[in-house]
């Protein structure tokens, strides 16, 4: 019944875009199939439904920070992105422990607090626990995430961001490649476009997918554009030279291979 509702309420909000309705749809549904499915090990814990699932409701916010804030880490000093990675995961990891035993405590009342029942489940502040509940929701969101790009979308989903406090919206298909310069990236387009950007070359990598490869710490190609590859460099459609370092050879290779 609820996800009957929830699909209705999506409908009338998007109903001027038919494939995106379908899209949030599939995962607003995901989401709450996993927060179910984390409820029903909770339930085992002998949780009542309700309390197991609002527990369950607390771990969505690490989630959401694991799958928006960690892509945009970038590795241009590896160990600066390892430090940046250690301190999130660890400041999500106790965020987490402190929501899931205040909501234990907010479930069991203050009569149960009183008469001494405020004993916590091991497995609740368990961080091996979380980080597999969590590692289980942001995983299948992004294999979803994947699916859906593929099976729902027709049409070439544009790559927006801002540049110089202007949106950009572009065709994957029009991007030649991506240049981190210290703490800008620049994004080479067709038609002798370039556009300056914000955004860490790790993101971008993320972002625009398999049509594109890492060829540097500081470039990402599309393959596509690639036109002739030599020992350490490679030549790309619009005349651009660009380096590639000893770590990305064998990847470059294989590519030109096939």
């Amino acid at each position: 019944m609820w996800c009957r509702r929830i699909e209705f309420l999506l409908l009338l909000l998007f109903v001027d875009n038919p494939k995106m309705n379908k899209r949030i749809l599939i995962t607003v549904l995901y989401w709450i199939i996993a927060v179910l499915l984390i409820s029903a090990v909770l339930v085992s814990l002998k949780y009542k439904f309700a309390d197991a699932f609002l527990i369950s409701i607390m771990l969505v916010p690490g989630c959401i920070v694991m799958k928006f804030v960690l892509p945009k880490v970038s590795f241009c000093n590896f160990r600066k992105g390892l430090a940046d990675i250690f301190f999130i995961s660890a400041a999500v990891m106790v965020t987490e422990l402190l929501l899931l035993f205040c909501s234990h405590i907010a479930v069991l009342g203050l009569s149960e607090i009183n008469n001494g029942h405020a004993n916590v489940p091991s497995m609740l502040i368990n961080p091996a626990f979380i980080a597999i509940a969590m590692a289980f929701v942001t995983g299948g969101d992004y294999l979803f995430s994947r699916y859906l790009k593929n099976a729902v979308s027709d049409a070439p989903t544009p790559v927006v961001f801002t540049s110089d406090y202007k949106k950009v919206s572009l065709n994957a298909s029009e991007i030649l490649y991506v240049e981190s310069r210290d703490t800008e990236v620049w994004v080479y387009a067709t038609e002798g476009r370039h556009f300056r950007n914000k955004t860490g070359i790790t993101q971008w990598e993320n972002l625009l997918g398999e049509d594109f490869i890492r060829v540097h710490r500081s470039y990402v190609v599309r393959k596509e554009s690639i036109q002739e590859t030599l020992s350490d460099s490679l030549i790309l459609a619009d005349g651009t030279s660009v380096p590639v370092s000893r770590k990305y050879r064998e990847i470059v290779a294989s590519l030109s291979d096939n």
